[in-house]
């Protein structure tokens, strides 16, 4: 087996995306294939955060929003649409509940970006998500999962490179890259995250 000296290691060009904003507070600028795991209680704000953050990183690629909770017709998907501002034509949502599906949809969308909402009802065990990274590690992925509580995420937590718990709204998020922080997702029922209001 192939080793490195830390010389090589620190010579290595390790590509990563250049966040800005809030967006670079709560995550600094992370690897490529860099991944969440966003997890709270139901209404809490997991999928306005998540929204929120399709609608930023969908800049530098394609983003893949599996929405296995909502329909595609739901007015609440809608809703969420409309005032999380998500307008960019690069993110792309699909009302699918099967891996098979989403594994084949990746394989032909070019995507960077995915997020699973939820990893509960596409029944995914960490297992099988980290199949499809090994399968697609070439398309240098970025993976977003949300969990709703009551999951156990030991096993998740040590794969995933970031962690973010949503409660009442506020997105409280630690991870490899930077330094624990907090963000309000939504206030009064107004999603507009990052809107000048942090903690």
């Amino acid at each position: 087996m192939r080793t490195w000296s830390p010389a090589s290691i620190s010579e290595r060009n390790i590509e990563t995306y250049p966040f800005t904003g809030e967006w670079e507070r709560i995550f600094g600028n992370p690897d490529i294939r860099f991944s969440t795991l966003i997890r709270g209680e139901a209404k809490s704000g997991k999928s306005t955060f998540c929204a929120k953050m399709a609608q930023y990183v969908s800049q530098f690629g394609r983003v893949l929003y599996v929405t296995a909770e909502e329909r595609i017709n739901s007015k609440t998907l809608q809703d969420r649409i409309s005032r999380c501002g998500v307008t960019s034509e690069n993110v792309r949502f699909a009302h699918v509940r099967d891996l098979n599906e989403i594994e084949k949809i990746i394989q032909n969308g070019g995507f960077r970006f995915v997020f699973v909402d939820s990893v509960q009802h596409v029944k995914m065990n960490v297992d099988q998500w980290t199949n499809l990274k090994i399968k697609f590690r070439r398309r240098k992925l970025s993976w977003h999962l949300v969990m709703q509580m009551g999951e156990n995420i030991t096993k998740y937590k040590h794969e995933v490179d970031v962690l973010v718990n949503v409660s009442a709204g506020v997105a409280s998020i630690s991870g490899r890259y930077n330094q624990a922080t907090a963000v309000r997702v939504f206030d009064d029922n107004q999603p507009s995250l990052f809107n000048q209001s942090t903690i």
